[in-house]
């Protein structure tokens, strides 16, 4: 198995991305990887109808600091021990930021969830993850929800591993 020095995990906080976060911390364990957790934030469209000057920017501040309280929550859903974890919060299109984040940090490996949200948001929004594997040029692994299944340190996977695809 090759060994990676940065793996990154973009995450919307949900089940499948925490299914997605363990699978990468039981990698960067075994090949003593630094693990970079993002979130984006997305920006609200058509701000200006409703929120002006002072409003506006104390709602982005109230939405960026919910999100930094949300990406330690999810974070210590897991058990960081053994591993460095570097928390990253960005504002943006999602997947621009995550492929420019991978970019200038040198970034060996993407762990991503195939599904995050759904619904509305998701149909509006587009496939985060298509994007990411469509643009990136770093090896890429989607763990698809609830398909994964893993022992904690022990990267052997069951048959229906092969569910889950590689790009």
């Amino acid at each position: 198995m090759t060994n990676f020095g940065n793996i990154l995990v973009p995450t919307d906080f949900s089940d499948n991305s925490l299914q997605a976060l363990e699978f990468a911390q039981s990698l960067a364990k075994f090949s003593k990887a630094i693990l970079h957790i993002i979130h984006v934030v997305e920006p609200i469209l058509n701000t200006e109808k409703y929120w002006s000057g002072d409003n506006k920017e104390g709602f982005e501040k109230t939405r960026e600091l919910n999100a930094e309280e949300d990406l330690r929550r999810f974070i210590n859903k897991i058990s960081p021990k053994g591993v460095k974890i570097i928390e990253v919060l960005k504002s943006g299109k999602p997947h621009e930021q995550i492929l420019k984040y991978s970019i200038k940090n040198n970034i060996d490996l993407i762990v991503i969830a195939s599904h995050g949200w759904s619904g509305l948001s998701h149909m509006l929004t587009g496939n985060v993850t298509n994007k990411i594997f469509h643009y990136s040029e770093i090896p890429t692994i989607c763990v698809k929800s609830n398909n994964l299944i893993f022992q904690k340190d022990d990267l052997t996977a069951r048959d229906d591993f092969a569910e889950n695809w590689v790009g």
